[in-house]
């Protein structure tokens, strides 16, 4: 029998676990958010309240979003887990990427916790099954739920699964994850970068290539997979894409693309070139695409509106294609 999950701990209270614990309570479980210090607990609580004041002024949600994360949140210190743990059916782990704060951290939640409780941590690609297998009672109820920055607004969750995590624990925090209107992708095992950021560096990886080799401007390279794949990809992933097509089109057309790839597997030298040259992009002022404005909040606050587009863009697609079932 499938486990139900009604109460749930989030450590960690920074700009993820703050949104991650936002959802969970505005979709009705009960939610409590732990940080070290009581600053840390009001800085989030603001943040929240900004969260939602932007879903609502978006029409992304209305006053009963904020009633019900107000009725459902409350928060506690990190000293005091130990006191509540055994309530919880689920922690959700978003403290830094530091491995033996994690392993303090699960050696806590495993000495106080229920034998059943879930753990889900929000590492970005920290093998949390290794780091932890020291300190972890019944390690089949570890896993992974890589949110996405703005976890509010981002859809995608990434769900990997450790080598002794079992099928219960991973449907369990899948069906919840669909509860909160999330897109759970399951990875049977971990491998670094998931699935996104796997993706993410294959692409990058031959974009920087081709802008070393001097095949391509930057911007150029830039503009030709935004104004393709940027336009279908809210729609059509690239599976579907060559589905769509044939596969006899694309699959030949690799034949000929495949030997000319880089294939390198150390690093990506351009990268490792702006690295060197102070060049990393929006918070130093300039990246691979050039100079960015001085003003990074104004920056993000353009980036979430964009993303709040395209997310009501999708809830649009979605809905029109559940019609069509």
């Amino acid at each position: 029998m499938q486990k139900k999950i009604e109460n749930i701990l989030v450590v960690g209270a920074g700009v993820m676990g703050s949104a991650i614990a936002q959802v969970f309570a505005a979709n009705g479980y009960k939610t409590v958010m732990a940080d070290l210090k009581e600053e840390f607990i009001e800085t989030a609580l603001k943040r929240i309240d900004a969260n939602i004041e932007g879903m609502v002024e978006e029409s992304l949600a209305d006053d009963s979003y904020g009633t019900a994360v107000k009725d459902n949140l409350t928060t506690i210190l990190n000293a005091q887990i130990p006191d509540v743990a055994e309530k919880f059916d689920l922690v959700v782990e978003v403290i830094f990427e530091n491995k033996d704060a994690k392993k303090d951290l699960y050696k806590i939640l495993s000495d106080n916790c229920r034998p059943d409780c879930i753990f889900a941590s929000n590492t970005s690609g920290m093998d949390v099954f290794s780091v932890t297998e020291e300190v972890m009672k019944n390690p089949e109820r570890l896993i992974i739920t890589h949110w996405f920055n703005p976890p509010h607004l981002m859809k995608i969750i990434e769900v990997v699964k450790g080598p002794k995590t079992s099928d219960e624990t991973a449907e369990a925090v899948r069906t919840l994850l669909e509860d909160c209107g999330k897109k759970p992708a399951v990875l049977n095992k971990f491998m670094p970068g998931f699935i996104v950021n796997r993706m993410a560096t294959v692409i990058c990886r031959e974009l920087y290539y081709m802008v070393e080799q001097g095949w391509v401007s930057p911007q150029d390279a830039e503009n030709a997979l935004k104004y393709t794949d940027g336009l279908r990809w809210s729609f059509e992933g690239p599976l579907e894409l060559w589905d769509f097509v044939g596969l006899e089109i694309p699959i030949t057309v690799a034949s000929g693309v495949m030997p000319t790839l880089c294939n390198r597997t150390d690093c990506i030298p351009y990268g490792d070139k702006l690295i060197a040259e102070g060049k990393t992009g929006v918070r130093a002022g300039e990246g691979m695409l050039g100079k960015y404005p001085a003003d990074v909040d104004g920056y993000i606050k353009k980036r979430n509106k964009r993303i709040v587009a395209m997310y009501k863009m999708m809830n649009q697609f979605e809905a029109e294609d559940a019609l069509e079932k």
